[in-house]
């Protein structure tokens, strides 16, 4: 495949996902656009495949492991939360929420092609790299769709307060189908994320040496994982549910995201070592 092809490919997914987006959006807006509500994760499920088809044959062009840098890495994280959304999303009833998950996976799609191509240096060739930037990316696919669940739960519950029966959220999920979702997600990707951080020490004189972005970097990085078990334990122990574990959620994935942004300035480089993005 040449990388023509792989272009061609790129654009094929970016168009899938942006034509899933705006489905969603006009079921979401209008009862005329009744059936937008069912092609829009068929949609979804075509940029899906084409990103995976992406990533496979740009990987193989590249020689690069899709696991070794920021650029697939990005890209990895967007394409598996896709998949995971498809796969729970009758089973926890969270259909609309693709509404937030379409345009979150074309946001890291894009992002990942403004990060310029480089192999890693012989430093970061490890083993166990593979499997720490994977468990990361598994759990980083897991906190979008947590993130993704939240930000409808919030939505959702303003919108009953305001007894606001119309509007463009009227078709959002019940708040406790929402509640459920974002605390199972994010459940399921804190064990992964805690795995990251002790692969990640294997690196950790990386931040020792480096300089005040390192540092910060992995600030954030910690933050994340405290602020999502401080949400997973009030919610066990003081019964923090609702508003509350949907703020502490979004707080968590925004320091997520600064990591992603400190990175992203940094430049190219090799895959996150104690971050989660």
């Amino acid at each position: 495949m040449t990388p023509v092809l792989v272009e061609i490919l790129l654009a094929a997914t970016v168009c899938a996902y942006a034509a899933a987006c705006g489905l969603f959006l006009a079921y979401l807006g209008n009862d005329r656009f009744a059936r937008a509500g069912a092609l829009a994760p068929r949609l979804l499920l075509v940029g899906t495949v084409l990103h995976a088809i992406h990533i496979t044959s740009s990987s193989i062009i590249l020689h690069i492991c899709p696991v070794e840098g920021l650029h697939f890495a990005l890209s990895v994280a967007s394409m598996t939360a896709c998949v995971v959304y498809l796969a729970l999303r009758r089973r926890y009833r969270i259909d609309v929420v693709g509404a937030f998950v379409a345009p979150l996976a074309l946001t890291f799609l894009l992002a990942s092609n403004l990060v310029a191509l480089s192999k890693p240096d012989a430093h970061y060739r490890r083993a166990i790299l593979p499997i720490h930037v994977a468990v990361n990316l598994l759990g980083d696919a897991l906190f979008m769709l947590a993130f993704a669940a939240a930000v409808a739960y919030l939505l959702q519950e303003r919108r009953l307060k305001t007894k606001s029966l119309g509007g463009f959220f009227r078709k959002l999920p019940p708040l406790d189908a929402l509640d459920r979702a974002e605390h199972r997600f994010l459940l399921a990707g804190f064990p992964l994320l805690t795995a990251g951080i002790l692969t990640g020490v294997y690196w950790a004189h990386d931040v020792e040496a480096g300089g005040a972005a390192s540092i910060a970097r992995a600030a954030f990085g910690y933050a994340t994982w405290l602020l999502f078990a401080a949400v997973l334990l009030l919610r066990a122990g003081a019964g923090w549910r609702g508003r509350k574990a949907a703020y502490g959620t979004i707080a968590g994935f925004g320091c997520a995201v600064l990591v992603l942004i400190l990175y992203l300035l940094r430049g190219a480089g090799p895959a996150p070592a104690v971050a989660f993005l």
